[in-house]
């Protein structure tokens, strides 16, 4: 919703619900082997007041039932080259980062993108991004408070974090805006789009007594084709992903520590490993009922680095098969997904997701 005051000035409002029912395998989860949930519910808040001023404000409700600022960002945009965000904001990182929940391909978060930050993939600072050769070369770069700012944490007060991204579409631009991605466009657009993404942080890891520099890097692409004139044919969607994270040597402490809860916080969960993403997805061109089925496949795997976690190189891997039912794109959409988890320190187990998703 969008209610305008004059030239240049105008307030937006809207809201995100996701739902979910997951059923697990009773020999993983004997005390819960399914539950609903609401998975999260977000307000949207926008506003300029200038031509070259606007403000974003996005609320997120927790687990506990308190909300949390989800986004709070003073964005100066004087040129589509160049522009200044203030707050807090996704950081430079990976496409499935920069996707959010609601625009992967997939419905559940992928395991093997494990940036840091504050909240949900933000972080507080500044951020520098722009557009140019026709929107198709895209960057951001920007100076964040980091990871481990707590008592008994690596970075209480010390160094900041640095992040950045780069991207080239070889097809069509992305539509998404600013820096913002997604993993599926639905046909909207032809898109071959290659990303590279890196952060670093000074003491970023481990506890005040046993502390390391924090690396990270990916490259990532998304091709998706429209078939036939018109996607007559339908959408052909692949997308990759490959991670290499460093501790510098040292193991970091435990995710949320000295939280309320590990969500709470930029604090602690950074694994040492390499790992990767494969997933792929057909947006089928015939409506069934009142709208289209996008059958897809996603396999996902974390291999940690052998002196910190054992011997051997043990790993994580995740395989999901299911479909999307598209309704309106990203706005309204069904998800059923089959899962075959297995962690690196415990058996494989399975579950059955039915998730669903709505914008306004």
């Amino acid at each position: 919703m969008t209610v305008n005051f004059g030239k240049n000035q105008y307030f937006t409002f809207g809201v995100g619900v996701r739902a979910q029912y997951l059923s697990q395998d009773p020999a993983a989860t004997p005390s819960n082997s399914s539950a609903a949930s609401a998975a999260d519910l977000r307000i949207y808040m926008g506003a300029q007041f200038h031509k070259y001023v606007k403000t974003t404000l996005n609320l997120e409700r927790l687990r506990d039932g308190n909300w949390n600022v989800l986004d709070g960002i003073l964005q100066v945009e004087p040129w589509k080259e160049f522009n200044v965000w203030f707050g807090r904001m996704l950081t430079g990182s990976d496409r499935s980062n920069l996707d959010g929940p609601y625009f992967l391909s997939t419905y559940a978060y992928p395991i093997v993108s494990q940036y840091p930050g504050a909240w949900a993939g933000r972080d507080d600072g500044v951020t520098v991004w722009g557009k140019t050769l026709k929107d198709r070369f895209r960057y951001t770069l920007g100076v964040y408070r980091g990871h481990n700012w707590v008592h008994g944490g690596s970075n209480y007060g010390e160094h900041p974090l640095f992040a950045g991204r780069m991207e080239y579409n070889f097809l069509d631009p992305e539509p998404s805006p600013a820096y913002y991605t997604a993993s599926t466009y639905y046909g909207k657009a032809d898109i071959l789009a290659i990303g590279l993404a890196g952060q670093y942080e000074v003491d970023g890891v481990g506890t005040a007594e046993q502390k390391g520099d924090y690396k990270a890097w990916n490259i990532d692409g998304l091709f998706e084709k429209k078939i036939g004139k018109n996607a007559e044919y339908g959408v052909y969607t692949l997308e990759g992903a490959y991670y290499q994270y460093y501790t510098d040597g040292v193991k970091d402490i435990s995710a949320g520590y000295g939280q309320r809860a590990p969500e709470y916080g930029n604090v602690g969960g950074i694994n040492n490993g390499t790992a990767f993403l494969a997933s792929t997805a057909y947006l089928i061109p015939y409506k069934l009922g009142w709208g289209r089925l996008q059958p897809l496949v996603r396999y996902q795997q974390f291999r940690f680095k052998k002196d910190l976690y054992g011997p051997g190189h043990p790993k994580t891997t995740q395989f999901d098969a299911g479909a999307n039912y598209v309704m309106d794109g990203h706005n309204l959409r069904f998800t059923f997904d089959y899962v075959r988890y297995h962690p690196a320190s415990s058996r494989t187990s399975n579950a059955f997701l039915l998730g669903m998703q709505f914008q306004y």
